[in-house]
C-alpha cells in the first residue's frame, strides 16, 4: 500500500518545527502572565467577533460556565495540532519502503500505548479531572507517533551506521 502519497511535502517539517515553537512559546507566555493582564487585552479582539463573553447555560456537570479565556487557549491548541500533523506526516528526505513499514508500525504502537493510557485513565482518574486527562488524550496518540517514529527511526539509522 502507498501512502506516500497521502504525506505532505517535506517542507512542511521545518513549518511545523516553526509552529510548535511558537505555541510552546505561547503557552508559556500564557501560563506565567497573570489573568487579568492577558483576558483584558483579548477583550477587545473578542468584541469584535461578538465573543465577549461565551456562556454554556446548563452544561451537563457543571451548572454552567463561562469561557473567558478559551479563545488564546484555543488557538494554542490548534498550533499544537497543526505543528504536530506538519512534522508527523510530511516526507523524510528519503521515503522508501522501510520508512512506510516504520511509519505505520508507529502509528500502531502509538495507538496501543493511547489505548493503555486511556484504560488506565477510565480505571483511575474520576471526577472533573477526567475532562483534562480526555483533552490530553486527544493530542497524545499524534505526539506519541511522532515520538515512536523519529526514535525507531534514529535507532535503525544508528544501527546501519554501525554495520558499515
Amino acid at each position: 500500500m502507498k501512502t506516500s502519497k497521502l504525506l505532505l511535502p517535506y517542507g512542511f517539517k521545518c513549518a511545523g518545527l516553526w509552529i510548535l515553537a511558537v505555541a510552546v512559546v505561547l503557552l508559556l507566555v500564557y501560563s506565567i502572565v497573570p489573568d487579568g493582564m492577558l483576558c483584558s487585552s483579548w477583550n477587545d479582539f473578542r468584541a469584535l467577533f461578538g465573543l465577549e463573553r461565551i456562556r454554556v447555560e446548563n452544561f451537563p456537570f457543571t451548572g454552567g460556565f463561562s469561557a473567558d479565556s478559551d479563545l488564546v487557549n484555543s488557538f494554542i491548541w490548534v498550533l499544537f495540532v497543526v505543528g504536530g500533523v506538519f512534522i508527523g506526516f510530511s516526507r523524510n528526505r528519503s521515503e522508501d519502503e522501510f520508512i512506510e513499514h516504520l511509519r505505520y508500525e508507529s502509528l500502531i504502537l502509538s495507538l496501543y500505548f493511547n489505548c493503555i493510557l486511556l484504560v488506565a485513565a477510565i480505571v483511575f482518574v474520576w471526577g472533573l479531572s477526567f475532562v483534562s486527562v480526555m483533552m490530553f488524550n486527544m493530542f497524545s496518540t499524534l505526539y506519541f507517533f511522532i515520538i515512536c517514529f523519529y526514535v525507531r527511526l534514529f535507532i535503525n539509522k544508528r544501527s546501519l551506521g554501525n554495520e558499515e
